[in-house]
């Protein structure tokens, strides 16, 4: 489905959604159907409460949901690149640190140690440039986490969701289709029935 939007003869503007099927391919292989963006969501909702309160397991599924809600795998990930980068930057701290001592000692030259210099001091600067650029990647995963967690938490004190997001959609709702005569069948993430 497409979703659009129109202004009736009152100037009023609406949303809706309409078959692309349809709209884009060909209308012999699906009719124009379509359905109001506001009837969509309100049923949806409707749909996700009614069986959320048919649920046995309630507790398990906000477990489950506070579990995936508060660990972002993402961030995990990112935190665990920033302390590999961070152990870089040490072991490359430390040899430099030697390679003072290795030139007076006369391992080395005067030249390789300014070159070698030259690289470590290189190495360094991108590694910090990277270790910064994951920091606010970070960052700006945990305010979507805390974003997401918001509406898990409310959904936990209320056993109710009072409106959609994306994030919810995206979170329970599996696929959504929308017949010709106005009827839904929607697939969740949580449950294998569907709901029509």
């Amino acid at each position: 489905m497409n979703k659009k939007s129109s202004t009736n003869k009152l100037g009023n503007k609406y949303e809706y959604y309409i078959c692309s099927t349809y709209r884009k391919k060909s209308n012999k292989l699906c009719t124009k159907h379509s359905i109001k963006v506001e009837n969509l969501e309100n049923a949806v909702l409707e749909a996700i409460n009614l069986n959320i309160s048919k649920l046995v397991n309630f507790e398990k599924i906000v477990e489950k949901l506070k579990k995936e809600g508060l660990k972002n795998v993402k961030s995990q990930n990112i935190q665990n690149i920033i302390k590999l980068k961070q152990n870089e930057v040490s072991k490359i701290l430390n040899l430099k640190k030697y390679l003072y001592e290795d030139w007076k000692n006369g391992d080395i030259t005067r030249e390789e140690y300014l070159e070698y210099k030259k690289k470590y001091e290189n190495d360094i600067k991108y590694l910090e440039e990277n270790i910064q650029n994951l920091k606010l990647e970070n960052e700006k995963c945990e305010i979507q986490n805390t974003i997401k967690n918001k509406w898990i938490e409310d959904f936990i004190k209320q056993k109710k969701l009072k409106g959609l997001s994306r994030d919810i959609v995206l979170e329970l709702v599996n696929v959504i289709y929308v017949h010709e005569d106005g009827s839904l069948t929607i697939k969740f993430n949580f449950t294998n029935k569907s709901v029509v």
